[in-house]
């Protein structure tokens, strides 16, 4: 592919600073302060995507037949196939992570460096074999990143920092000998490592003061259904972030969007969000009865909001509200499957590539 048509394909990203030199594409993501390198020789095709988010995203396919591998970049983030195991580890074993992902990102790199080097200083024993697992993980992450082009020093810097810190008496340790890696260890000794800022308005410190009036400053974006004491009672025994905190997790970055909760005696609850943009709308209907467990009931997106990145940002958003309210499973009740997009969730999108990723870790 020539590099004109990856640079043409990149510039519809906001934020990217494609570039050009000889046959080769760069792209810097400030979002990562990070830049990702394409040789437009690797380049089968690509195809402009949705992000999980909802963000505008280019999907690369690197590669052709069983070796192909695919490259997702999108205005925040890069996306990529992790190396196996057997990679970066001089062994004649075969070694096999069981929960090691078939498409990972830098942002989830990143956090998963930091993880494992923290992991030590939790109170209680340490499962060295697991942790030992989530180290070897990690290397798989960076190592494929850097075949990208990438130059993670701050994953890596955290990495060191655990390993060093247990004194490197885990297992397995018999990385293999890896230039590109002493390369970017050299520069991450010289990195200054901080933990992100705690979050605020959490926990049942914050919650402990909602009333009425938390939930009136909110509307029309966020209306409490019968609203009243009690419902402020409810919301402080039942829901461990602040009203503010809800809306705007729920609501981040979908426009004109309505949103009405509901809370139950049984400690259950529900939440509407319509968005609607003349004769088109769009719907999000979920649920709770336990602490355990959110139903996304329905999804329903019509007309000219269809196919514009909604459906993936409202699930997004739904994930990281689930989250946040403590609840361990998101379930989709998905019927009437040409009605919903749920079947198009898998990443990557091309098709080919996708059936090969699923049959196994290569």
């Amino acid at each position: 592919m020539r590099a004109s048509e990856i640079i043409e394909a990149l510039e519809g990203l906001p934020g990217t600073q494609p570039t050009r030199a000889d046959n080769r594409v760069s792209a810097h993501v400030p979002a990562i302060d990070d830049t990702v390198l394409i040789d437009s020789a690797e380049v089968a095709r690509y195809r402009r995507i949705w992000a999980p988010n909802g963000d505008p995203a280019v999907e690369f396919v690197l590669g052709e037949g069983p070796g192909a591998r695919p490259l997702i970049i999108t205005a925040s983030d890069v996306v990529y196939q992790p190396v196996s195991p057997r990679e970066v580890l001089s062994s004649g074993l075969n070694y096999h992570i069981t929960d090691l992902p078939h498409l990972v990102s830098y942002a989830e790199m990143e956090d998963a460096a930091q993880r494992t080097a923290r992991e030590h200083e939790e109170p209680g024993p340490l499962n060295i074999d697991s942790l030992g697992a989530s180290y070897l993980a990690v290397r798989c992450f960076i190592v494929a990143a850097t075949l990208n082009g990438l130059r993670p020093v701050r994953s890596v810097a955290w990495w060191q920092r655990g390993w060093d810190a247990l004194g490197g008496d885990l297992w397995p340790s018999n990385y293999r000998a890896d230039p590109v890696w002493d390369e970017l260890a050299q520069e991450a000794a010289h990195v200054e490592l901080s933990s992100p800022p705690e979050r605020e308005d959490g926990g049942a410190e914050a919650t402990a003061h909602v009333d009425v009036a938390d939930f009136r400053q909110l509307e029309p974006a966020l209306t409490a259904v019968g609203l009243d004491e009690d419902f402020a009672s409810r919301w402080r025994a039942t829901v461990p972030i602040t009203p503010a905190r809800f809306a705007n997790t729920l609501l981040n970055r979908v426009d004109h969007a309505r949103a009405h909760v509901a809370l139950y005696p049984d400690g259950g609850g529900s939440v509407d969000v319509e968005v609607r943009d003349q004769d088109s709308v769009a719907l999000l209907q979920f649920s709770w009865s336990d602490g355990e467990e959110v139903h996304i009931d329905e999804v329903r997106i019509t007309g000219s909001l269809a196919g514009t990145g909604l459906f993936q940002r409202l699930i997004f958003n739904t994930e990281r509200l689930t989250s946040m309210m403590r609840f361990k499973r998101l379930t989709l009740m998905a019927t009437e499957v040409g009605a919903y997009a749920f079947a198009s969730m898998g990443y990557p999108r091309d098709p080919e590539l996708h059936r090969a990723m699923l049959q196994g870790f290569r």
